[in-house]
């Protein structure tokens, strides 16, 4: 569903990205961690094109994302997005954040839409909230709007970038709770977190990268039992 072909990426002289290669397949839920600066969130942003990258290439279900004839807002529409801000619009309603991006995206009728929203806040846990705005509901219930948001628009992967990151410690839950859902329903997942314990739960395979490059690539279990590089391993021993 997803694969880097030594992925380059620079910032003037500084080199963020160093021949990044992996594969993940459909229904694989790939978490990526390391250390701050690692190039983690750059890495999983060049997914759908939010970050560019300098060489390599990047195929989505197929669709080669460095190309100029890819649709960029039909490509994002098939690589969701959720972030650690949760990147709503305040001045609409929880309901019509959901909506807007089917309707001008993918062209759904508002009744269609309406009803898509509505389905998906109910798998959530937000049905009741659908006609509050933003700033009436806590950082996790604003999280699980934005990956309701992300799913309206009918994905074949999810995309992560430390989605608890912004949340307090209670909240966190609520939001992992809902990824594991998703992970559990087949969804195809990348996502960059420090939340070593959703990763052990259920991650398939983990993407450790340190200074732009993958160094570890591995199933999960072969990671957490220590056959992982010296690198990762002193990196687990400071966050477990």
């Amino acid at each position: 569903m997803i694969r880097f072909e030594n992925v380059c990426k620079s910032y003037g002289s500084f080199q963020v990205l160093k021949n990044c290669s992996a594969d993940i397949g459909r229904g694989e839920v790939v978490v990526v961690c390391g250390p701050s600066g690692s190039g983690k969130s750059t890495l999983i942003k060049c997914v759908n094109a939010l970050e560019g990258f300098d060489s390599g290439q990047i195929f989505v279900d197929g669709t080669p994302v460095r190309d100029p004839a890819t649709s960029l807002p039909r490509l994002r529409a098939r690589a969701g997005m959720v972030f650690q801000g949760f990147e709503l619009f305040h001045h609409m309603t929880v309901l019509e954040n959901i909506m807007l991006a089917q309707r001008v995206v993918l062209d759904r009728s508002a009744e269609d839409a309406r009803a898509r929203s509505l389905k998906l806040l109910k798998r959530v846990g937000l049905a009741h909230h659908a006609m509050k705005y933003p700033v009436n509901l806590s950082g996790g219930q604003q999280q699980r709007v934005a990956i309701a948001r992300a799913l309206s628009m009918d994905p074949v992967v999810m995309l992560f970038d430390e989605p608890t990151s912004a949340l307090d410690p209670e909240m966190v839950a609520e939001v992992l709770a809902v990824m594991t859902e998703l992970a559990q329903a087949g969804m195809t997942m990348m996502c960059v977190t420090h939340e070593m314990a959703f990763a052990r739960q259920v991650a398939t395979r983990i993407l450790f990268v340190d200074q732009g490059e993958i160094i570890d690539d591995m199933p999960s279990a072969d990671f957490f039992s220590g056959q992982c590089s010296d690198r990762a391993r002193n990196f687990l021993e400071r966050i477990l």
